[in-house]
């Protein structure tokens, strides 16, 4: 800091103590009282240091439009409330006489004080760092802060435990009891050893525990080859363990007889269940839609013909219990107006429409171009006596529109249509048609 010697100077001719007092000497001590002001940006850019109380006046530090700090003195009223929307400030200068000379804006003062109104010259009041949501709060002198310091620790630990809340830590663990599980409420991760066996006898297995809010625990165990079993805790009491079983678009399909059984894992509220059927794709295209360039309209492009899977009048099965076997039924279709009979029936009767008979009074298949006549009549080129139809049945998502998006793998299958020798209530013997369903 800046230092005079006033009482000790000595001059070239051996006074002391005689400072001289002279406008540089004022320039001096100005530029010590600045740097003391520096010391106030330590607290921040703007800050209250002291509230006016109506009497005495308060104290703000400011940093000005120069970038400079600045000490102000703030008037003793108005007093602060929530309508301030301002510290403003305001510039006065006077004239000083001395010696018949009149010296010009040689002093200048600047106050400040609270204003709803902005002045030429004014900070907003949010600005300041000790005042938060529209109410001051008390500027953190060194006993505030030593207050905070001395409960750092605690919140240090507070937000640790926190952290690795959110972390699992992995443990290992030999021979645990059904009383230790059901202690476990911190989440981690154990991989247990010759511990109590809760499923299938197995006693090494990995038991994952995580917290759900405040009160409820989720422990899962997992044994061998990715089998899950869950349970929750309500914050009074275990609920009983349940097997998760697999999430993902996957569908197992069983035939007995003319049953078509299906099992699939837990599916969510967007998923369907559809039946399919394969067709042919025309070997030609048209791009001239109404949205479509103009020199497209009622074109027609010629592109690779295939056989592809479509949704098969709109038909959507109903879904089973996730794990469980079950015998799936129609829930929707596309027109209910003319195919609502289809609704509640099993696949033998959705698929029946693909056997029919055709003009001449021929038997046919769909997508299949051959004529099906009955073994009493001779098998010749362009007919047959037995046929199948390429069907498949899927897990999807399905669009807006009706369409249907990207789902899991097709379970191909195949409608058959064979034919059964019998005899007639005369010994006549005949033919009858049989339908019945394989996996491709």
């Amino acid at each position: 800091m800046k230092t005079a010697v006033y009482t000790e100077a000595v001059t070239a001719t051996g006074g002391v103590g005689k400072y001289p007092l002279s406008t540089e000497t004022l320039d001096f001590i100005q530029d010590q009282i600045k740097l003391l002001e520096l010391l106030a940006g330590l607290g921040g850019s703007n800050y209250i240091l002291k509230a006016p109380d109506g009497t005495n006046p308060g104290v703000a530090v400011v940093v000005n439009a120069q970038k400079q700090t600045e000490v102000l003195e703030i008037g003793p009223r108005p007093l602060y409330s929530v309508a301030v929307k301002y510290l403003t400030v305001t510039t006065t200068k006077e004239d000083i006489k001395a010696d018949d000379e009149t010296y010009k804006e040689a002093r200048i003062y600047r106050t400040a004080q609270f204003t709803n109104t902005k002045g030429a010259e004014s900070y907003d009041i949010n600005s300041f760092v000790n005042i938060k949501n529209k109410m001051l709060g008390e500027f953190p002198t060194n006993t505030l802060l030593s207050t905070r310091i001395d409960n750092m620790p605690q919140t240090v630990l507070n937000y640790l435990k926190d952290v690795l809340a959110e972390k699992l830590t992995a443990k290992t663990i030999t021979g645990l009891t059904s009383k230790q599980l059901d202690g476990l409420k911190t989440p981690c991760v154990l991989s247990c050893t010759a511990s109590v066996a809760l499923f299938s006898g197995v006693t090494d297995y990995t038991v994952v525990i995580t917290t759900q809010g405040s009160k409820m625990v989720r422990q899962e165990v997992i044994q061998g080859m990715d089998c899950h079993y869950v349970r929750t805790f309500d914050g009074t009491n275990w609920g009983v363990w349940a097997q998760q079983t697999e999430t993902a678009m996957h569908l197992d399909v069983k035939i007995v007889g003319t049953k078509v059984y299906l099992r699939h894992g837990a599916l969510g509220s967007d998923c369907d269940i559809v039946l399919l059927r394969k067709k042919k794709r025309s070997a030609y295209r048209s791009t001239g839609g109404a949205k479509s360039y103009s020199k497209n309209k009622g074109v027609r492009k010629k592109r690779q013909p295939k056989n592809q899977y479509v949704h098969f009048k709109g038909i959507r099965l109903s879904k089973g219990t996730p794990g469980k076997w079950y015998v799936p039924k129609c829930i929707s279709i596309d027109d209910p107006s003319t195919n609502s009979n289809m609704i509640g029936k099993e696949l033998p009767t959705l698929c029946s429409s693909l056997f029919y008979v055709g003009h001449g009074g021929y038997y046919r298949m769909q997508g299949l171009r051959k004529k099906i006549v009955l073994k009493t009549t001779t098998n010749v080129k362009g007919t047959c006596h037995k046929a199948y139809a390429p069907i498949g049945v899927q897990i999807a998502r399905l669009n807006a529109t009706g369409g249907k998006d990207s789902g899991g793998e097709i379970v191909r299958m195949k409608y058959r249509v064979a034919q059964r020798k019998y005899k007639t209530s005369s010994g006549a013997v005949t033919y009858g048609w049989i339908r019945s369903f394989s996996l491709e």
